[in-house]
């Protein structure tokens, strides 16, 4: 309810998710369950809306597993989710816990018959080598450079090279930018480095590397809406 209030009075588009994270925050239930059933919930989410308020979500994730690999309850939460990603068309964001997991999610996903313009791989600027992020790029899918102003890991200048790098590849059209703002000191209220950091200092590093105002329209505007084509409209919701 607070996201439909959010997007009736500033026209916000907020883009609601639904699926499961770690073991520890899935039910237990889902280890008695087919994954058929567990498929059932976010399909809801996704054709129906949430708990009858009629918001639909417009994305399966961010969904992950465990390092070194999954765990019985995420494995079978991954089979579910992709049950409905199948039915529903929807998109599929991940998260890698540790270590070039990236990979092994991707494979996953695709043997699953998600369509690679449905799978958006996540924190890529984490753990993974050129040859790593080539062969991600390969399969045809969207790279998520989506940790954008954390101190963690190998910082902006870093991160502004990776698109500059992944442009020389000519792959722009797979790469998409956020920031993964998700605790209340993220805020610049309380400190943090807010909302608007992507826009007032990142873009500009990535002015200076050479990326066009076209090239940066692209991640941030076209390949997102490609990337979420399966999101249901305003009126739909």
């Amino acid at each position: 309810e607070y996201a439909r209030r959010l997007t009736e009075e500033t026209w916000i588009n907020i883009i609601l998710s639904t699926g499961h994270y770690l073991e520890d925050f899935i039910d237990p239930a889902v280890l008695h369950q087919t994954p058929e059933a567990i498929a059932e919930g976010p399909i809801r989410d996704l054709t129906v809306g949430i708990d009858g308020s009629g918001m639909k979500v417009g994305i399966i994730g961010e969904i992950t597993w465990s390092y070194p690999g999954p765990r019985e309850k995420e494995l079978k939460s991954w089979e579910g989710m992709c049950i409905a990603a199948r039915r529903t068309g929807a998109t599929v964001s991940t998260h890698p816990s540790h270590g070039e997991q990236q990979i092994p999610q991707a494979e996953y996903l695709l043997l699953h018959g998600i369509a690679p313009e449905r799978i958006v791989i996540g924190h890529i600027e984490f753990y993974l080598s050129d040859p790593s992020l080539k062969k991600l790029l390969g399969m045809g899918l969207y790279l998520g450079l989506d940790m954008i102003g954390k101190k963690s890991g190998w910082g902006d200048e870093y991160r502004a090279d990776t698109v500059r790098k992944i442009k020389r590849w000519g792959c722009l059209d797979q790469l998409l930018l956020s920031m993964d703002l998700c605790r209340k000191d993220d805020l610049r209220s309380a400190g943090g480095y807010g909302y608007a950091y992507l826009f007032e200092s990142f873009i500009p590093m990535l002015e200076k590397r050479g990326i066009t105002g076209d090239e940066i329209d692209r991640m941030l505007r076209k390949n997102p809406e490609k990337a979420l084509a399966s999101v249901p409209s305003r009126t739909d919701a």
